[in-house]
């Protein structure tokens, strides 16, 4: 498993929790979206991001759930993942349900980070 920049490791960590309830909703798009938007303002290939998790044996998931955390940890401020948390929070909520998979990988973040 690379490093990645926060950046990056951000955008699977969203990736990730929009899948906690397997099932895509388009408004969870729509927070993705702003991220990268916000994140990528000149754009950048995440193809070879998806592709690590879409790689991933089930057994695998939350080991690279916590990698990607530590990865986004190491490279930012308390301010950065306050905001992150935000965009996280927004994700989990836009399809209006939390299940208790996407509850417990919040949760873990907020764990991990001291927050």
């Amino acid at each position: 498993m690379a490093k990645n920049n926060k950046d990056v490791s951000g955008y699977q960590l969203l990736s990730m929790l929009s899948q906690g309830d397997g099932d895509f909703a388009p408004q969870e798009g729509n927070v993705i979206v702003n991220y990268i938007r916000k994140n990528f303002p000149i754009g950048g290939n995440l193809e070879n991001a998806l592709e690590e998790i879409s790689s991933l044996k089930n057994e695998d998931y939350m080991l690279f759930f916590e990698k990607k955390a530590i990865d986004f940890y190491e490279e930012s401020t308390e301010n950065e993942r306050v905001d992150f948390l935000k965009f996280a929070m927004k994700l989990i909520n836009a399809d209006e349900k939390v299940v208790k998979e996407e509850n417990t990988m919040i949760s873990k973040l907020f764990d991990w980070w001291g927050l």
